[in-house]
């Protein structure tokens, strides 16, 4: 477990010796295909980080809608960002798409941790730090209020990035969808549609804009 732990985010830059060590008093638990880890809105007030297989963090509405925010493929920590929040509770339903192995960190015996390793707590700013804007991207996407909108502002801004009319873009398919709020085939349906109206060209990770203007009136739209 130490071993691959230390490929994590959370662990990086540690030996499997020292993590065993500063891991001494913590617990793992296993988890069946299917079983509901913690449930949206539950105190979250020990770090959960997933050793082994996938989970789901999946938000539902009053409505009974559901929204899949992400997946947390193993070694990953499962919000972070949440372990010292004033209102610590988990925002949204966890759980576990394959069998699946999670380590559990009480909050104090973590804070412990960060005070006896330096390494551990500037890993764990920086995931803190990253998951912030992940979120504040995930937001601004969720204000264009069409499919087309949301992917065109997401090009747009590649195109800054990589500062080139054909980008390399670092997501997935499921990974866009998750992040504007939408279905898988609903967001590959409204790509082929803009593809079809010749304003991007697709090849795998590799996309071309055509007619930036185009791209600018979507995200205005």
């Amino acid at each position: 477990m130490y071993e691959i732990l230390a490929l994590s985010e959370l662990f990086s830059g540690l030996a499997p010796e020292r993590i065993e060590e500063l891991l001494a008093a913590c617990q793992t638990q296993g988890y069946s295909r299917g079983d509901v880890i913690a449930l949206q809105c539950a105190r979250y007030d020990r770090l959960s980080v997933v050793v082994e297989g996938e989970v789901a963090a999946e938000m539902h509405d009053q409505s009974g809608n559901r929204l899949d925010v992400e997946r947390i493929v193993a070694p990953s920590v499962v919000a972070p960002s949440c372990l010292f929040a004033v209102h610590n509770s988990l925002p949204a339903t966890l759980t576990a798409r394959t069998a699946a192995t999670l380590l559990f960190i009480d909050r104090e015996r973590f804070v412990a941790m960060l005070a006896d390793c330096r390494e551990l707590m500037v890993n764990f700013l920086r995931m803190v730090s990253s998951g912030n804007r992940f979120i504040s991207e995930r937001v601004v996407y969720l204000t264009y209020k069409t499919i087309k909108g949301r992917f065109a502002a997401y090009l747009l801004d590649l195109l800054e990035r990589q500062q080139n009319t054909m980008v390399v873009n670092p997501l997935t398919q499921r990974e866009m969808a998750a992040m504007f709020g939408v279905t898988r085939p609903a967001l590959a349906r409204a790509v082929g549609e803009m593809a079809a109206e010749g304003s991007i060209f697709v090849r795998g990770k590799q996309i071309t804009a055509l007619f930036v203007e185009k791209l600018r009136q979507y995200a205005r739209a």
